[in-house]
């Protein structure tokens, strides 16, 4: 079993967020010129755009493997390496109250570098007594917190391509 060295989830996820903001600002550039000296911004628009869809669905494929459901071929051995892995890059959280999850999120490194404290602690609000009740398991939060955040901007940017759509189609 070959052994995983990285953390795909994050490099990945941070592509998409990085991706996302480029897409944002070159739309947002776009919309605010006029005439067709803007037209290379639209494309470049996108253009990244496309790539952080893409990265997004990387990064929820590598998510649904590190810490979805275990396929029911999986071997023990796989099974070690994969807590194994979760924990020792801190992609589960380990606390279970409101307040030391709190804490855990704004000490990682990628909710840190991407969000906003005022953003991560609105997305725990949000998801913490669903994900604490149910089938879900309360450690995944931060993965869902990431990816509610990554949606978040995926739709922002996409509100900004239908309006650089539109202008582009009326003509400038």
């Amino acid at each position: 079993m070959s052994k995983k060295t990285e953390n795909l989830l994050y490099l990945k996820a941070a592509s998409c967020f990085d991706l996302s903001s480029l897409a944002q600002a070159s739309f947002a550039e776009f919309l605010a010129d006029l005439g067709t000296e803007a037209l290379p911004k639209y494309y470049r628009a996108r253009n990244y755009l496309r790539d952080a869809e893409s990265a997004y669905h990387e990064a929820f494929k590598e998510a649904k493997r590190l810490v979805g459901p275990l396929p029911a071929y999986s071997t023990p051995e796989f099974e070690r390496w994969r807590h194994e892995f979760v924990t020792n890059y801190s992609i589960i959280a380990a606390g279970q109250d409101f307040n030391a999850l709190k804490g855990e999120l704004l000490r990682d490194s990628l909710v840190s570098q991407y969000m906003s404290p005022e953003d991560a602690e609105r997305l725990l609000a949000r998801n913490y007594e669903a994900q604490r009740s149910g089938k879900r398991k309360l450690a995944n939060l931060k993965v869902r917190i990431l990816f509610d955040r990554l949606g978040e901007m995926m739709n922002a940017a996409r509100g900004q391509a239908k309006q650089a759509r539109d202008k582009f189609q009326a003509g400038g």
